[in-house]
């Protein structure tokens, strides 16, 4: 075991529950008022000041009623949804309320229920699906409906989509160094903000199981999936840019590396797991410019909270992925499962360079020291 200080002598983790997502709310409510009416002025200190306009949104899906012969403080709002039971229609494993139901064509029986985020990495038309250890080929993708229709089928291949993920956050373009926070906190210039993550699919790959070879390529036409949620980053210096690639480091395959190592920290800080928070990753076929950060975000709608804690221990942070990529005697650029590579990335731990994330961390613990450095002597 590495650091296991960290693990007997560390403090207890902070765990972080947002209760002001949106879509937790609409949820939470619509099972709180089968159990007891709700109540505006009486409830608001529980749900906080976005109660009304949820129970709004709620009423006019139907879900619930009130009399609006009484005053606006006085009125109870009951649950008048279709469901005989709010709560069994909640996934108590994701927030996302729209799911695509995956159907055995021969058997007409539902075989799993994906979520809207996850559907179209795994089921779309020509894709090898599995299920329960059973190989089935995608037929038909019905997005209107929310279907996958598929059969069993004994495919010598597998299939792996073709897509990229972006990220657009309000400053993100801020100069180095950004606004500092409060001084109870520790120092940094990581920013917190709402986020739109954005992925597109163009395409799928047939590679052969035996062989892990490329025998096909098929364009995809699909939808893209958008939602807001919460992110937290912090800007690389353009000096740290400079320096990579004077040693024709890969700057891209840094960053990545650089947004790994902090994930694989982040549970030593803060009870969650490696689905809770994601980070920026390269696509190898994406030559377009990668902003210059190290960026975490919630890959939740509406975001859990996580990134916004993150930002108050980002400096910590980064000095313990520092301390876990210079401690790994793993050699090769891309690393391994203890450093920089990720079960969660979207782009299978593609373009990863495990030696200009070392440089990149570093440089930036150096720039944020001398910045609150000078900042220390002017005051």
């Amino acid at each position: 075991m590495k650091f296991p200080q960290k693990l007997f002598r560390g403090p207890i983790e902070c765990c972080h529950v947002d209760a002001r997502n949106r879509q937790v709310l609409e949820q939470h409510l619509a099972a709180a008022a089968f159990e007891h009416p709700l109540n505006l002025s009486d409830d608001e200190k529980y749900f906080g000041s976005g109660l009304e306009s949820i129970i709004m949104a709620l009423k006019n899906k139907g879900i619930l009623s009130t009399d609006i012969s009484r005053s606006a403080t006085a009125r109870i709002w009951s649950y008048i949804g279709l469901e005989k039971m709010p709560s069994s229609a909640i996934s108590i494993r994701a927030i996302e309320t729209e799911r695509y139901k995956v159907i055995d064509i021969q058997k007409n029986e539902l075989l799993e229920e994906i979520e809207e985020s996850k559907a179209f990495f795994q089921v779309y038309e020509g894709a090898n699906y599995m299920n329960q250890g059973k190989t089935y080929l995608v037929k038909e993708l019905d997005v209107a409906n929310r279907i996958a229709w598929c059969q069993r089928a004994d495919l010598k291949y597998y299939t792996k989509t073709r897509d990229y993920t972006d990220v657009q956050v309000t400053g993100a373009n801020f100069a180095y160094p950004a606004r500092t926070t409060s001084l109870q906190l520790p120092r940094t210039t990581a920013q917190a903000q709402s986020c739109r993550v954005t992925t597109t699919w163009f395409g799928f790959r047939k590679i052969w199981k035996k062989s892990n070879q490329v025998f096909d390529t098929v364009e995809l036409s699909l939808p893209n999936y958008t939602y807001e949620t919460q992110a937290v980053w912090i800007q690389v210096p353009q000096t740290i840019k400079t320096a990579v690639e004077t040693l024709n480091y890969s700057f891209r395959g840094g960053l990545h590396a650089a947004g790994h190592a902090l994930l694989n920290v982040v549970p030593m800080y803060i009870v969650c797991n490696s689905s809770d928070l994601a980070s920026e990753c390269v696509n190898p076929y994406d030559s377009r410019n990668v902003p210059e950060r190290i960026l975490l975000y919630d890959p939740h709608p509406g975001g859990t909270g996580i990134s916004a804690q993150v930002q108050h221990i980002f400096s910590e942070l980064l000095t313990a992925a520092l301390e876990l990529l210079a401690s790994c005697c793993c050699s090769g650029d891309t690393g391994c499962p203890n450093c920089v590579q990720n079960i969660s990335c979207q782009e299978y731990n593609e373009v990863l360079h495990k030696d200009a994330a070392i440089m990149i961390i570093k440089g930036v613990i150096e720039e944020e020291e001398s910045y609150f450095k000078s900042i220390s002597e002017l005051s």
